[in-house]
């Protein structure tokens, strides 16, 4: 008896895929799925600094009053990020390395310094120290400069001994500054303090320890700029800065529009 065709016919194995194969085409699926996936944005110092519970979509809460300083709020608000990392973090992280409240307290201080200078200067007459005041404070300084020169080697300076910053001193003489152009650190932390207590609320300036931490981070962004402020290369390039005429009209490229 014949067997069934069914039967006669060789069976044929299932197709089989190569683990090779296979985690290649999975790797190719995640990578796709990896570019695919939108990357989440990067977050600021100040928010992941100061405002560690605020949302990612949310906006920074606002510094100054004037409706039109969003932008300014942004830089003053990375600028304190920036000095609380180099001059609190270095010691507090030492202390304590899971507070998320420190930081966010100063920068409270902070702003409630920063607002009220800003009622204080809206409230000054700006034209009178810009048009009149400092004028007359820079004519007096260069005038006194240059007599410094003009004296430097006489016998107006102790038989030429004295050079030209020790007379200028001695025309402009200021119990914060010394010959050599430092500025005492005594003086400017008096003079903090003194900014503190006038911009801060009672409750805020009483407690010693938030005082002095508050004036001991002022003083030091002071000690490190005042010194790079007052350098004539800096000034020059602020002017430079100032006159920059990005945003004017150039005159057209003659190249690119032949006759």
């Amino acid at each position: 008896m014949a067997a069934p065709p069914s039967a006669a016919r060789p069976r044929r194995p299932p197709p089989t895929r190569s683990i090779k194969s296979t985690t290649s085409s999975f790797g190719d699926k995640a990578s796709t799925s990896a570019l695919s996936a939108p990357k989440p944005k990067p977050v600021s110092l100040a928010r992941r600094l100061l405002f560690p519970q605020l949302p990612a979509d949310a906006p920074l809460p606002p510094l100054l009053s004037h409706p039109g300083a969003v932008p300014l709020d942004v830089e003053l608000y990375d600028f304190i990020a920036l000095a609380l990392r180099a001059f609190v973090n270095p010691w507090w992280t030492k202390i304590t390395r899971y507070d998320r409240e420190f930081l966010p307290a100063i920068t409270g201080v902070l702003a409630h310094v920063l607002r009220t200078l800003e009622t204080r200067a809206r409230a000054a007459d700006l034209p009178s120290l810009v048009f009149q005041d400092v004028p007359a404070i820079l004519a007096q300084h260069v005038n006194d400069y240059r007599a410094a020169q003009a004296k430097a080697g006489s016998a107006y300076a102790a038989g030429g001994a004295m050079g030209v910053q020790q007379l200028f001193h001695g025309m402009q003489q200021h119990m914060a500054v010394g010959p050599n152009g430092a500025v005492d650190e005594v003086y400017m932390r008096q003079a903090v303090d003194c900014i503190l207590k006038a911009c801060l609320p009672s409750e805020d300036y009483e407690p010693e320890t938030e005082r002095y931490i508050v004036r001991e981070i002022i003083v030091k962004i002071l000690r490190d700029v005042i010194p790079k402020i007052t350098q004539p290369w800096f000034i020059h390039k602020i002017m430079l800065d100032l006159m920059d005429s990005e945003g004017e009209d150039k005159p057209p490229d003659v190249r690119a529009h032949p006759a």
